[in-house]
């Protein structure tokens, strides 16, 4: 399945009532398709300083405009200059800060996720060219050469683009990701679609829902004693990975749509949004409003 322009995992039902009093963002800055990947082109006004931000899944990051920084750890990634990518590893959580800055005093940048399900598909078709790198610990930095802009911005057109086939959309990913690898870019392999992942893939397409482990359970076929084990052998918790999902997904839309707050929050599963604007701050360090 595919959205694009303001719809990252779920629309809500009614449509703003009137425009942002900002400039509105640009056309086409989100699409997501479901088991092939994401893409996101975030624009921000001010400053942004997050704390704790999980990639839930491997990333290419390229910074258009601005400054975008990650500590991670005794690390510190920073990216100033529209020729250099960034790849970061699933599972990465780093402080993330966001920078306006060029002519437009604006921070722009392209994110693009890569699902378990494609790295797999990679490691299938190109085992041997995936070998020859050791795959990168948390971060990789590389230059963006010609080709690999080409490549890059093909992948981003064929999200956004109705006509392409989410089949079509994967090759194209898988495409990239053997043009990673032969610049010495290698992701980490996942060893197998691991309960957390499943359980993500579950969540992820409708964050507004009602989910409790008991309706996950049965929606992955099993009790909720044993998905709630599996979860704990991953050292993961039911309540907390829903968390981390709304969140992520109430990020995604503040800085890729016009929506306002009392939207986001619905589309985030938060009825009240004083609830919610206290679990993103709980979670980021900074309430709604400093997002965008």
């Amino acid at each position: 399945m595919k959205y694009n322009f303001g719809m990252d995992f779920y629309l809500p039902p009614r449509t703003p009532t009137k425009r942002a009093t900002r400039q509105p963002l640009p056309p086409d800055t989100l699409a997501v398709r479901d088991g092939v990947g994401m893409m996101a082109q975030p624009l921000l006004r001010r400053e942004q300083v997050v704390r704790g931000f999980q990639f839930f899944d491997a990333t290419l990051l390229l910074v258009r405009s601005g400054t975008l920084t990650l500590d991670i750890g005794a690390s510190q990634q920073r990216l100033d200059a529209p020729l250099t990518l960034l790849a970061v590893a699933q599972h990465t959580r780093a402080d993330v800060r966001k920078t306006p800055g060029g002519e437009e005093r604006i921070f722009r940048s392209t994110f693009l996720a890569f699902p378990p399900e494609v790295i797999l598909e990679f490691y299938k078709q190109y085992e041997s060219e995936a070998a020859l790198s050791s795959p990168l610990d948390r971060t990789h930095r590389l230059d963006l050469d010609t080709l690999l802009a080409d490549t890059l911005d093909y992948c981003v057109r064929g999200m956004l683009a109705a006509q392409v086939s989410d089949r079509e959309q994967k090759h194209r990913l898988i495409g990239l990701l053997l043009a990673l690898a032969e610049r010495g870019c290698i992701f980490p392999r996942p060893s197998v679609l691991q309960i957390g992942d499943k359980l993500k893939g579950l969540l992820s397409p409708a964050p507004q829902r009602r989910w409790t482990t008991a309706m996950a359970a049965h929606e992955l076929a099993m009790s909720e004693a044993t998905l709630r084990r599996r979860l704990a052998s991953e050292n993961l918790r039911f309540e907390t990975l829903l968390l981390d999902i709304r969140m992520h997904h109430a990020m995604t839309l503040l800085q890729t749509t016009a929506w306002s707050i009392p939207q986001i929050a619905e589309a985030s599963g938060y009825q009240a949004s004083s609830r919610f604007a206290s679990r993103f701050r709980e979670r980021f360090g900074c309430p709604p409003s400093r997002a965008r």
